[in-house]
């Protein structure tokens, strides 16, 4: 039980890290093509990132509902909340690793509305899911991976803000 807590906090603390980890460029010579180009990759790789925290806490939650720190209620609204959440992180994954240059105003504009879908997403998760989840333990290890998450959303909020 002991190596899983263990093993569990590493894997959030790698994704975070890989999350947060930016490709030095090293000079560009004024080519503002070159830094939009990495601010792109790093949304699409926190957009994956997000993908994978999604799954390490699907298989948090199944292990919780396992050992009875989850209700099933709990465990209901959490698989639907994630379920939303996966689905919106698709979507935004392939649009992002589509693009071949920074967004011009109309793929802007569909970028922001597919991240606020997996916002819209997350909020559920966090409000109808993880703060409804009464072990402490349980609410903890879910909540820890939701911080990662919201790690990389901040990456890809600022590659939309940023953009065009």
């Amino acid at each position: 039980m002991r190596h899983r807590r263990f093993f569990s906090a590493y894997l959030v603390i790698a994704l975070a890290l890989t999350s947060l980890s930016f490709e030095c460029g090293g000079n560009n010579n004024g080519n503002s093509n070159s830094s939009e180009s990495s601010a792109l990759r790093s949304a699409a790789r926190a957009s994956d990132t997000i993908a994978k925290s999604i799954g390490e806490m699907i298989t948090v939650k199944r292990e919780l509902a396992r050992e009875g720190k989850l209700t099933a209620d709990e465990d209901l609204k959490l698989t639907q909340a994630l379920l939303r959440v996966n689905t919106a992180d698709k979507v935004l994954v392939k649009r992002l690793k589509s693009l071949k240059a920074a967004p011009d105003a109309t793929t802007k504009a569909e970028l922001v509305t597919m991240f606020g879908e997996v916002t819209s997403a997350l909020n559920e998760l966090n409000s109808g899911g993880l703060l409804g989840v009464r072990n402490e333990e349980a609410r903890t290890k879910l909540t820890t991976i939701f911080n990662t998450i919201n790690a990389s959303v901040l990456i890809i909020q600022t590659f939309i803000d940023s953009s065009s």
